[in-house]
């Protein structure tokens, strides 16, 4: 089959898309982020890279704590006004009904099925965005989005974006099961 070339350009990718917390001066903030991955199994490690000039990202160097909440697809509007609004001009505090965990300071949104809490490792400063690398201090699953005992990715049905589509969706059906289809593969 022949491939047609897009240039230098970022690729289209299905990114999960999450609600970063954190406290600013007492004040509770979100922000909306897509680019997020792990980092590190032992000890737990998470990192999500965010714009220079964040208000999310004062309350994460304030108090050395921040939260990644993972948003179902009904979300989608809270989450969007997330990212769309500033923090330096906008009051984001009651978008969401807030919990706290053992940190105390990494404000969670009880509405996202899935709440990590972190603690800060270390910021990584690049040219035009900076790289946020926490910790997991604890993991929080709604129970009914659970099947015996483990997140179950059918009622979890978490928001995704499309990058270069700019599109919200959400997981389509099961391909296979990783570290398994491949076991008996024969090239």
């Amino acid at each position: 089959m022949a491939k047609k070339t897009l240039g230098r350009t970022l690729p289209m990718m299905g990114l999960p898309v999450v609600v970063v917390g954190a406290k600013v001066q007492g004040k509770v903030n979100f922000c909306t982020v897509a680019w997020v991955t792990m980092i590190d199994d032992e000890p737990p490690k998470m990192a999500v890279v965010m714009g220079k000039d964040r208000r999310t990202k004062d309350g994460i160097l304030e108090n050395k704590t921040f939260s990644i909440n993972l948003p179902g697809a009904e979300l989608a509007a809270a989450v969007d006004h997330c990212g769309l609004t500033s923090g330096h001009r906008t009051d984001k505090s009651g978008v969401f009904d807030v919990f706290f965990g053992k940190t105390l300071t990494a404000p969670m949104a009880r509405e996202c099925p899935v709440n990590i809490e972190l603690t800060l490792d270390e910021i990584v400063e690049r040219e035009g965005t900076d790289i946020v690398i926490g910790e997991i201090e604890e993991v929080y699953v709604d129970e009914d989005r659970m099947t015996g005992g483990l997140p179950d990715i059918e009622k979890l049905q978490l928001l995704m974006y499309l990058s270069a589509g700019a599109l919200y969706f959400t997981k389509g059906r099961a391909v296979a099961e990783a570290f398994k289809v491949g076991r008996d593969f024969q090239p």
